[in-house]
């Protein structure tokens, strides 16, 4: 029998889910996506999550009882409970693997394992994509907001004096503020409108600018410098030799990493910066890996 699992990616507008290949790092099938606001009620969520993974099972080639979902946090990962208020607010404090084992045909034999949404991203590069093989990573994921994920071994490491706590880094304090707030969409707009006056609607804006406007240049780069000057500590504590960025501003990479190459370089910090591979299937895969 192959070496199979599902992996679920719960995102606050839709779930999407694929049967993995665990030993040739490959989708099996059709991804199966279902469009449903993570503010529905909880039934029609656990509903449509029930579908989509129902579906799923139905089109492996052979029988799978093992099934690794990502949520944003904070979620109770062990258990299976979510904690949250901003996201997936009717689901709070629910047992997620019981809702969902009472709604699918056979559910009983079904194992759940859950895995934060930004360590699923990490686990799914560093297992299959960018940054498979790679001793020690450290993933990050740069969007809406500033998601993390520090590998070691294929594993995720969320304790220790090598990483801060629960291996995340949104939260810790950068520039009279929290990293989460400038490493992000809103962070990348704020610089812009600092030095403009002018708020765009999204970063993808200030990068289509930076051909011909010196504040977009200057925007990028500032944005490349910073992030190299919050992370150096935190890559050189956990021994990393690569740092892997993924996320909707990582499509920019290639304005901000001259900065960042240069700003590692100033501290004698020697680092491979690499673009994530698998895209949209990171998490996804990542959270399968919950059962390698």
């Amino acid at each position: 029998m192959r070496n199979l699992a599902i992996g679920v990616d719960v995102g606050g507008s839709h779930v999407c889910s694929a049967v993995i290949d665990l030993a040739a790092g490959q989708i099996i099938g059709q991804r199966i996506q279902t469009d449903i606001p993570h503010t529905s009620p909880a039934d029609e969520l656990f509903a449509a999550w029930a579908d989509n993974i129902a579906q799923c099972l139905r089109q492996a080639p052979e029988p799978v009882t093992r099934i690794g979902m990502d949520f944003p946090g904070p979620f109770d990962y062990v258990h299976g409970i979510s904690q949250m208020d901003h996201k997936l607010p009717h689901i709070k404090g629910l047992n997620v693997a019981d809702e969902l084992r009472s709604r699918i045909a056979g559910g009983e034999n079904l194992e759940f394992r859950f895995v934060n949404d930004a360590s699923a991203f990490a686990l799914g590069e560093c297992h299959f994509g960018a940054a498979r093989g790679v001793e020690k990573v450290v993933v990050l994921a740069i969007g809406t907001g500033f998601g993390s994920g520090f590998v070691s071994g294929g594993k995720i490491v969320e304790e220790g004096e090598t990483v801060p706590p629960g291996g995340e880094v949104w939260n810790l304090p950068w520039a009279g503020s929290i990293a989460d707030d400038w490493f992000s969409t809103r962070g990348i707009l704020a610089r812009y409108q600092t030095l403009t006056g002018e708020l765009l609607e999204g970063a993808k804006d200030v990068a289509d600018r930076y051909a011909t406007d010196p504040a977009a240049q200057d925007t990028w780069h500032a944005f490349g410098r910073e992030l190299a000057q919050f992370t150096a500590r935190l890559i050189q504590n956990f021994g990393a030799t690569t740092v892997l960025l993924g996320g909707n501003i990582a499509r920019s990479l290639h304005l901000f990493q001259p900065e960042m190459d240069k700003t590692y370089a100033s501290v004698s910090l020697k680092a491979d910066i690499k673009p994530c591979a698998l895209l949209s299937d990171a998490a996804m895969m990542g959270a399968a890996t919950l059962f390698v």
